[in-house]
């Protein structure tokens, strides 16, 4: 089996956050954003959503992108400085209490990025608190896990072979889950968006290294053996292999977004 020896950051940036593109333009588009606005993204992994976010406030604009972990920090300025997006703040942070003065943002967005919150319920409360009064926050997650295939079975397969039980990569995603948070948090207006959807792969490989760059994951599939992972492909390939229809394989996924505004006090 080959050995992936890139970065988490790195495999992210390569096959993650390209799978993620749409998603996170429909987060920015349902945000609002505006040119002049400064605009906060929250969990930025590898830079997707403040590059969005940074098209639309232009020069006279702020994006501030924050991020745990310095390494995807790293990644993500480097790419932002390769296609010129030289105005974007990182900064590296936990996603819980922010460090951020209140309505310090026009808008805030967080694209598939609450499984880096140790406390979702406390990012999102932290979200409201940092934007504006009328201000626009959106977040989205996987949907549910039955919308979800390459999530069933790549669980299913390491938890067969390997006794291992993955964290949830989407947390809140069952459906109302992220609406009653946003709820709670007192936001107006909450629009929930739930879609199905694909993953567009070559080949079942792809899906398996694709999965091994999710976040979440990245760290506990890579101490799998050679053996479990070996058996766990071999799962994937009797699940998905059937389905490749001129070079291009199909797997569901399901993507939860919602917005929600900061009321006037």
């Amino acid at each position: 089996m080959k050995v992936d020896r890139i970065s988490p950051a790195h495999a992210y940036a390569q096959r993650v956050a390209p799978s993620l593109l749409g998603v996170a333009r429909r987060v920015i588009a349902l945000a609002g954003i505006e040119e002049g606005q400064t605009v906060l993204d929250a969990g930025t992994n590898t830079g997707l959503g403040a590059f969005l976010a940074a098209s639309r406030v232009g020069e006279e604009g702020t994006v501030v992108a924050l991020d745990p972990d310095p390494d995807f920090l790293a990644v993500a300025e480097a790419r932002a400085t390769a296609a010129g997006y030289r105005d974007i703040k990182w900064q590296a942070g936990v996603l819980g209490v922010l460090k951020f003065a209140e309505e310090a943002f026009d808008h805030s967005i967080s694209v598939h990025a609450l499984d880096l919150a140790p406390e979702p319920v406390t990012l999102i409360e932290e979200l409201r608190r940092v934007t504006v009064e009328r201000g626009v926050v959106v977040v989205s997650t996987w949907g549910a896990k039955h919308g979800n295939e390459w999530l069933v079975e790549v669980e299913r397969a390491v938890r067969r072979y390997g006794g291992v039980t993955l964290p949830s990569p989407a947390p809140a995603s069952e459906p109302g889950n992220l609406e009653v948070l946003m709820q709670a948090s007192g936001f107006d207006d909450i629009e929930a968006v739930r879609y199905p959807d694909h993953l567009r792969m070559g080949s079942v490989e792809d899906v398996w290294e694709w999965v091994k760059a999710v976040r979440s994951w990245s760290e506990a599939l890579a101490g799998l053996s050679e053996g479990v992972s070996v058996r766990v492909l071999e799962h994937l390939r009797d699940e998905f292999g059937a389905r490749i229809r001129g070079g291009e394989l199909l797997v569901g996924r399901e993507i939860c977004i919602v917005r929600g505004v900061v009321p006037t006090a």
